[in-house]
């Protein structure tokens, strides 16, 4: 099992503005939150199912859930979204992700910002233990997001 507190190799400033775009094309509702909590959601599943970390970026238990800082940046310096970067990304080499990417949205994609929050905050969730163990602001461990998201990958 590899899922120690490693990174990955995707840009998560490039995964995030491909999710949004895949997202929109899907028809969905985007903003700020949601976009953060499908990115951790992906980063979960991947995590799960091939037992190593898929972002360069590990989230961190901010006050409203799992955050990405470097992506939650970018967002805020382009009016809070990642619309119209497209251009910086190399979207062929994130494609092999779509699988991914097309789970997340079309699972969670319907949901609202306030229930993709509740959820992230469950008692007991990666993001709970962090929060309340006194390692606010911290990036989260990847075991503790494994064990979260292992039953979703085993039941898929």
């Amino acid at each position: 099992m590899t899922t120690n507190n490693g990174i990955g190799e995707v840009d998560s400033v490039e995964f995030a503005i491909y999710l949004e775009k895949k997202a929109r094309e899907s028809g969905k509702d985007v903003n700020v939150t949601k976009i953060q909590k499908w990115l951790y959601i992906c980063y979960g599943l991947f995590l799960a199912a091939e037992n190593k970390p898929l972002l360069n970026e590990r989230p961190r238990a901010w006050d409203y859930g799992p955050v990405f800082p470097r992506v939650y940046k970018k967002q805020s310096r382009n009016n809070n979204s990642l619309s119209g970067l497209e251009k910086e990304i190399n979207t062929e080499l994130l494609e092999k992700y779509n699988d991914i990417i097309d789970v997340t949205v079309e699972h969670f994609g319907d949901w609202t910002a306030t229930q993709l929050g509740n959820w992230t905050h469950e008692k007991g969730s990666a993001w709970d233990k962090q929060f309340n163990d006194g390692k606010k602001y911290a990036p989260m461990d990847n075991w503790d997001i494994f064990i979260d998201f292992k039953g979703f990958v085993v039941n898929a």
